[in-house]
């Protein structure tokens, strides 16, 4: 592992052009709001509200606005109770909506223990004025690792939460055996949230402290991306399907060979092509074949090899987002010079054969969190929340 590429790569600092914007000059004490919050997360609704969720003095809250960030609404909490919450990095609480106005939030809650924590789930049945007392969605009851989860509602209301889980590593330890990384868990609830079926495993040795890329796949399953062990402590990326009892066409989705015994704290991005035949996806290697940020087309269980293009080779490239408007594909991420970091951007007009050179569209030289693309009725958008100007809503064409 290169010490100086991940020094580059992963610092994270952003200041946005004037667009959206809440300004920081709030007494964070006494104000709970994005700009004092930790790691928010957005989606727009389906009448178009952008709502955000975020991690503040132990509680998620949720918040919404009309006007694309200009103003948003008293945050409402989540967990009335305070507790211990992963949110720094690609660790956050998520959110999705219903098709009748309900809310759903996901976030993980810290044990005592290091690095352990549970999947926790709550939802709004009024439209975000309100949430049910949280419960926790993984079943096995041990206090070892569950912990960066990802939330997703298909197109027919099923809920699939998914998450990195160590309960096998800890049965295996016991019987004195090796157990490289953790697991690829995941629950579905058929209910709208009420309960969640049983938990699943899809994969044995993912890596541990990724986020997992989660997307529709047809109207009751998703898609899933994550990084994987494979042979030698090489760490590229896996794709699954996951159903309401199970998971198919487990496939081998990069070739990057790198190989390290570490987390690069840094998961890929996944999204369906228009006709729905494939996936658009954007990820980050060190590897020997390929280093820097990377964007490829992948049919989920096909054996065929991809034809991964390089995005951005550049020591200070991260975290990528990938995002597909009708036949237009954004690729969105962060670049940091050393003095400045870059919020880039490329597209593509013909589903990704081709791609416009990389454009500037924020600048900062503050602290700032990881980017997100966000659509709604046709528009793109790039959200991220800054230290000097909280969290701010762009949009990108």
């Amino acid at each position: 592992m290169h010490l100086a590429y991940f020094k580059a790569a992963f610092a994270g600092f952003l200041l946005l052009l004037p667009v959206a914007t809440t300004a920081v000059t709030l007494d964070c004490s006494e104000t709970i709001s994005p700009a004092c919050g930790n790691t928010p997360n957005a989606a727009f609704d389906h009448h178009g509200r952008l709502w955000v969720a975020f991690e503040q003095q132990g509680r998620v809250y949720v918040t919404s606005s009309n006007d694309l960030g200009l103003s948003f609404s008293d945050a409402v909490a989540v967990n009335a109770l305070a507790e211990p919450i992963y949110a720094k990095g690609e660790n956050r609480p998520k959110l999705a909506h219903g098709s009748k106005g309900e809310l759903f939030v996901s976030w993980t809650q810290k044990l005592s223990g290091r690095f352990t924590g549970e999947i926790r789930f709550s939802r709004s049945l009024d439209n975000g004025k309100s949430f049910k007392a949280p419960m926790t969605v993984n079943d096995d009851g041990l206090q070892t690792s569950h912990r960066f989860d990802a939330l997703h509602v298909t197109p027919s209301g099923k809920i699939f939460l998914s998450w990195l889980d160590k309960r096998d590593k800890m049965s295996r330890r016991t019987e004195g055996q090796d157990y490289h990384g953790a697991a690829l868990y995941y629950a579905v609830s058929e209910d709208g949230g009420a309960s969640f079926n049983t938990n699943i495993k899809v994969a044995d040795h993912s890596c541990e402290c990724c986020r997992i890329a989660i997307g529709d796949y047809r109207q009751d399953e998703v898609a899933v991306m994550w990084r994987h062990i494979y042979e030698g402590s090489t760490r590229d990326h896996a794709l699954a399907i996951l159903g309401t009892e199970g998971h198919t066409m487990l496939t081998r989705a990069t070739v990057d060979d790198w190989q390290v015994n570490a987390c690069p704290h840094h998961g890929p991005d996944i999204a369906l092509s228009t006709d729905g035949e494939y996936y658009h996806v954007a990820w980050f290697s060190n590897g020997t074949l390929h280093k820097g940020l990377y964007y490829d087309r992948l049919i989920p269980g096909s054996s065929k090899s991809g034809n991964p293009i390089s995005i951005d080779a550049r020591f200070g490239a991260s975290h990528p987002q990938v995002a597909v408007n009708e036949n237009t594909v954004f690729l969105l991420w962060k670049y940091f010079d050393g003095q400045e970091t870059k919020l880039k951007l490329m597209r593509s007009s013909n589903n990704g054969d081709s791609w416009s050179e990389p454009e500037t569209v924020l600048v900062t030289s503050g602290a700032s969190d990881h980017p997100q693309l966000l659509q709604h009725g046709g528009n793109t958008y790039a959200g991220w929340q800054t230290g000097e100007e909280g969290y701010r809503l762009a949009p990108v064409r």
